[in-house]
């Protein structure tokens, strides 16, 4: 108890004693009134103490309280950057896959049209090899029907061609000399060198055609 209370509650009380009661008394009196004040003051103090103890745990828990709040604030902040990083991380993959699928769709789409270039070539090459083929057959057909109409032609008049001529004296001279033979063997008196002169046989006159 402070100064001022006491002097508020104890020193009337004092001055209407001190007036009425003998000094024994007084000092019972005073030492009562002290002893009362440093009850009051003990009981103060420790009520102060309490409150100090009350005080620190409150400023502890409050310390521990903003500890935590900064650990759980740096928590999610890192928290924070590592999801900011696995985005960037998963976006950056995203956008290299989706370049890549870009890429390869560009790559088949450009086969796909030299395919279709090369398609249509051979269509046209086809169709002109059908064309060619059509004509080739045509040309076949055309030639082998000259080819038969000048065999025909050939035949039908083989016997007015030089082969046909050279073809007859060549067998006429081959039966003249199978008959001098005949002559020579069968009459060896028989004069037949003037007959030889005038048939040949063939193989002579072939030297001398040639």
């Amino acid at each position: 108890m402070d100064a001022q209370a006491v002097k508020k509650y104890f020193t009337p009380k004092w001055e209407e004693f001190s007036s009425h009661g003998k000094l024994e008394d007084v000092l019972e009196a005073s030492l009562a009134s002290t002893i009362r004040a440093s009850a009051m003051q003990m009981k103060v103090l420790d009520e102060f103490r309490t409150r100090m103890q009350e005080q620190r745990k409150l400023v502890a828990q409050a310390s521990r309280a903003d500890k935590e709040h900064k650990q759980a604030l740096e928590g999610l902040h890192a928290a924070l950057d590592s999801a900011r990083t696995t985005a960037n991380a998963a976006q950056k993959v995203a956008a290299e896959a989706f370049e890549a699928a870009n890429k390869e769709k560009r790559r088949l789409l450009e086969e796909a049209k030299s395919r279709d270039e090369e398609i249509s070539g051979l269509r046209r090459d086809l169709e002109l090899s059908e064309i060619g083929k059509k004509e080739a057959e045509a040309g076949k057909r055309e030639m082998e029907a000259r080819l038969a109409s000048a065999e025909a032609d050939f035949v039908a008049n083989f016997h007015n061609t030089k082969a046909y001529t050279n073809f007859s004296d060549y067998f006429a001279r081959v039966g003249q000399q199978e008959v001098l033979t005949a002559l020579r063997n069968n009459h060896p008196d028989f004069d037949v060198k003037s007959l030889e002169a005038r048939f040949p046989p063939p193989d002579v006159e072939g030297e001398e055609d040639s």
